[in-house]
């Protein structure tokens, strides 16, 4: 944070998304933590008004290049003067963060050509501190190749981006491109602040989604995670500083700018990644939803279908979570998941005592609970608590600062 303010300054971005309304809710939200300042586009203004954003910020809204700047006297001696501004450049120069949300397929494109023909893509270029974005656009606009080749380019620069999510959009469709939610995008920024530099130098590896487990070319074994309680892990790590290898199963989520992402679909693969990377780990997360069981023998052809039924012959897949107990260093953590349809306390405890993690958490699954939902509620064995700690149902995001802060305590 630049000293002498007391809060940190987020430059805020608003781009010509339809989502640009929800950039009020999102400075009211930044506003407990942090200063505001607006830099509203064009594109923008057509959807939230000036106005509107100045008085949720308490601070002027800059919209233009050149208004505001003071030109150089001709014949300056090397061509500067103490008395000269150049908006762009101020405006950078005091930004701890500079965050664009929502941020629109035109936005992506400047950024990633590295374009310059307006104040906030100009800014940008002459940023030091920080660029986060949160995009929010039309499902068809988020998939089509040239967007799909922009987030890659800024992801590879190290471009942290929020969202977005699955949901309905403004115009009616359903998909992946929906504003994430302004309530989440502050829980990040907050614990940015708060929390960035807090693990820095620390190793932590998460796993995060389902394994797919072939039966033939077609079928697969599988179950319903989502993968999103494992990439919030990963987010919250990051948020703290550390550099996080994300291993994940198949899912339909945007990885978070972590130092590494796996792709894995068995779980012979993710154990052969797993171990691979854990001598190197100072934290093991195993978020993921491993399956206990595959086929023996995967047919090579499609298996047609037959009058009578069909048997499929399991066998057990290893255990990871407890080869890694057995290989574990001291300085070493271990945090594992136990999800139970009934008796979650009895039955989380027996594994934790089976598998005495550094943390076990445990959750209900089923009937609509955790799997694919972006709330969750928690118990969590803790050898630093006598009975378990209950996280109430809150956002994935928010659950995983709080298992991260348990583990502050050790």
């Amino acid at each position: 944070m630049t000293s002498g303010r007391l809060k940190p300054r987020v430059l805020l971005g608003v781009s010509g998304s339809v989502a640009a309304y929800k950039a009020v809710e999102l400075i009211r939200l930044l506003r407990k933590f942090c200063e505001v300042r607006v830099v509203l586009t064009r594109a923008g203004s057509r959807l939230v008004s000036e106005k509107v954003l100045r008085e949720a910020s308490g601070f002027p809204v800059w919209t233009s290049l050149f208004k505001g700047s003071t030109p150089i006297p001709p014949g300056t001696p090397g061509g500067s003067h103490p008395l000269a501004v150049v908006p762009h450049i101020e405006f950078a120069k005091s930004a701890d963060m500079v965050l664009i949300a929502p941020a629109s397929a035109d936005l992506l494109a400047k950024l990633a050509l590295g374009l310059a023909n307006d104040l906030l893509s100009t800014l940008c270029l002459y940023a030091t501190c920080p660029l986060w974005l949160a995009p929010a656009m039309n499902t068809k606009m988020w998939n089509h190749p040239a967007v799909v080749q922009n987030v890659r380019t800024l992801r590879q620069r190290g471009v942290p981006f929020l969202g977005p999510e699955n949901g309905h959009l403004a115009c009616g469709e359903v998909g992946e491109g929906r504003f994430a939610e302004p309530s989440e995008i502050a829980l990040q920024v907050e614990s940015h602040f708060r929390l960035f530099g807090k693990w820095k130098g620390r190793r932590v590896l998460v796993t995060a989604g389902p394994t797919q487990e072939s039966i033939d070319p077609v079928r697969v074994l599988t179950n319903h995670s989502s993968g999103k309680m494992g990439f919030a892990l990963a987010q919250a790590a990051l948020n703290r500083g550390a550099e996080v290898t994300l291993v994940t199963g198949p899912v339909k989520l945007a990885p978070p700018n972590v130092a590494r992402v796996i792709g894995v679909k068995t779980a012979l693969e993710m154990r052969r990644e797993v171990l691979k990377a854990f001598p190197k780990t100072d934290l093991l997360i195993m978020a993921a939803a491993v399956a206990d069981y595959r086929v023996r023998r995967a047919s090579r052809t499609k298996i047609k279908k037959a009058r009578g039924g069909l048997s499929l012959r399991l066998v057990r897949n290893p255990d990871i979570l407890a080869e890694v107990l057995r290989r574990k260093k001291p300085f070493q953590r271990v945090v594992g998941f136990a999800a139970e349809t009934d008796h979650l306390e009895k039955n989380a405890r027996e594994k934790w005592g089976r598998k005495p993690c550094d943390l076990l958490v445990a959750n209900r699954v089923g009937g609509g609970r955790a799997f694919d939902n972006d709330q969750n509620e928690l118990l969590v064995f803790s050898p630093n608590s006598p009975r378990p700690v209950r996280l109430a149902k809150d956002s994935k995001s928010r659950l995983a600062e709080k298992l991260l802060g348990m583990l502050d305590e050790f």
